[in-house]
Formats: structure tokens, sequence, C-alpha cells
């Protein structure tokens, strides 16, 4: 009897899995089409459940948001690039990398979530920071650092160096708040990247 407890019991935790994920995905989904627009019916309709299914693993929409951004934040993995080249070349590729990234329609739509409700934002700061320093500036460090050990630059502080990279990269994402359009004059990315690697660059070559 013990064995064919467990055997029942299997198929009702991979469905639990199952359905777990049909939401979240929808959830996901849905929340960076819509927005807070987004309905507990409407993830329940995509995800092909009953709205008390729903309502028994996430009680409400914020629950849902936060474990769906979370679980997105933490899969995140760190930002891909072309290493070619010397070491202002390189951090050309990593500022257009990292400019295209944040440009993505998904990129935006999760930051505009993240800004409409304070809450997220409380909630899920270690994941954002941790999200942030995986993604964007331990590649960022290591590539600095490469340079640093070539005798390609000459940095006195790596990690501060590269967390005004990061910011100068992430400004770009900023709006006026009276028109919507960026700061940048230039809406070209791989010009400001390559204007930014220069400054950068030539301003620590080695002496």
């Amino acid at each position: 009897m013990a064995s064919g407890a467990r055997g029942k019991g299997r198929p009702r935790l991979i469905e639990a899995a199952e359905i777990d994920r049909a939401i979240r995905d929808a959830a996901l989904q849905l929340l960076l089409e819509q927005g807070e627009a987004t309905t507990m019916h409407a993830v329940a309709l995509a995800a092909g459940i009953s709205r008390k299914s729903l309502y028994a693993r996430y009680p409400n929409k914020t629950q849902l948001a936060l474990a769906v951004i979370g679980e997105l934040l933490q899969g995140a993995g760190a930002l891909e690039y072309d290493r070619s080249g010397d070491a202002e070349d390189r951090l050309r590729h990593y500022i257009e990398a990292g400019l295209e990234a944040i440009a993505k329609p998904q990129s935006k739509a999760l930051q505009r979530l993240l800004t409409l409700d304070p809450d997220y934002i409380a909630a899920l700061r270690s994941d954002m920071l941790d999200a942030t320093r995986r993604i964007f500036f331990e590649p960022l460090r290591m590539l600095l650092s490469d340079a640093q050990a070539g005798g390609e630059l000459a940095i006195e502080e790596v990690d501060a160096t590269a967390r005004v990279i990061i910011r100068l990269i992430f400004a770009t994402s900023f709006t006026d708040e009276h028109d919507g359009k960026s700061w940048m004059t230039s809406p070209e990315p791989e010009n400001y990247a390559g204007f930014l690697a220069r400054l950068v660059a030539r301003g620590l070559l080695a002496r």
C-alpha cells in the first residue's frame, strides 16, 4: 500500500509543477504585455486553469508578480559580448551589448512594471541588485581587470570604474518626464558606445 500511495502521489507532484509553470509563463507574458492592467482572470485563462486553482497558489496579483519577476531576475545570466580586439574594442563591444540588453522590449516592460508599484522594488531589491551584479558588473570587472593585468589600461579602482560605466549605460534608459524621449542626443547606440569606450579607454591608457 505504501508503494501504491507513492505511485499515485508522483503524478500529482508532476502535475502541480506543470500547472505552476503554466501560471508563471502566462503571468510573465501578460505582465510584460499589459503591465498593471493584467488581471488574475486573464492569467487563469492564459494558463488554462480555473481562477480557484490560481488563487489557491497565489492569493493576489502582487504575490504572483513578485514570484514571476523574482524568478526572471534570478535566472538571468551574465552579459555576452564580443571579446575580440584591444581594450577599447572590448569595452565598446561590452557597452553595445549592454545598451542592446536594456533596450529590449522585455527589459523596458520590466522597468515600467517595477516603477509602477514601489512595493515591487522594495520586495525585489535584493534580487535586482544580485541580477545587476551578475549580468553587468561581473563581466565588466573581469574585462577591466584583464586589461589592467595586461598593461593595456591603468586603473586605480576597477570596481569603482566599472560602476561608473554601468551607470552611464543605464542612464540611456532615462526619459524626459514631459515628452517621454531619451535624454540622449544621438539615437544610435553604437555612436554612444564608441564615444563612451574612447572616453574611458583613452583616459585610462597605461602610461
